[in-house]
């Protein structure tokens, strides 16, 4: 018995699935990280009030930042991304640098909610800014 791959574009709610599922990994990586840095803070500075501190927002912008440039260019996908079998894929099959997927984030922030509900709009089902930096995320369905 073999089994074969079929790729089809996903549909808006298991990217929805998958960014909530991505959303409590980055919130989680927000705790690990602070709590490192607070602790490293402490240790190396002695001062027990973060309050006049830049820290808090700085560690989540950098680690929400680097988690999805991270997966989108390394594998081509995040952690949610995999659950729901979806894979990121330039349109002319070259790879996705870190370059084009710090693009992506910054485009997703800018757009948010309107670049989401492009895709019902969308031929492709893509994005925003899947559209504007010609990107596509199949999902891989396997079946006997």
């Amino acid at each position: 018995m073999s089994l074969n791959t079929i790729k089809t574009n996903p549909s808006i709610f298991t990217k929805i699935l998958s960014f909530t599922y991505d959303a409590f990994l980055v919130i989680s990586c927000w705790f690990l990280v602070g709590f490192l840095t607070l602790f490293l803070y402490t240790f190396f500075s002695g001062k027990n009030d973060f309050s006049n501190t830049p820290l808090g927002p700085i560690i989540i912008i950098l680690t929400t930042v680097i988690y999805y440039v991270y997966f989108w260019s390394y594998g081509r996908k995040t952690l949610g991304m995999s659950t729901w079998s979806h894979e990121l894929h330039a349109e002319n099959g070259s790879e996705i640098t870190y370059k084009i997927a710090f693009y992506r984030f910054l485009l997703n922030l800018l757009f948010n909610i309107f670049g989401l509900l492009w895709q019902i709009f969308d031929t492709d089902k893509k994005l925003l800014s899947d559209r504007i930096l010609k990107l596509k995320t199949i999902k891989k369905i396997t079946s006997a």
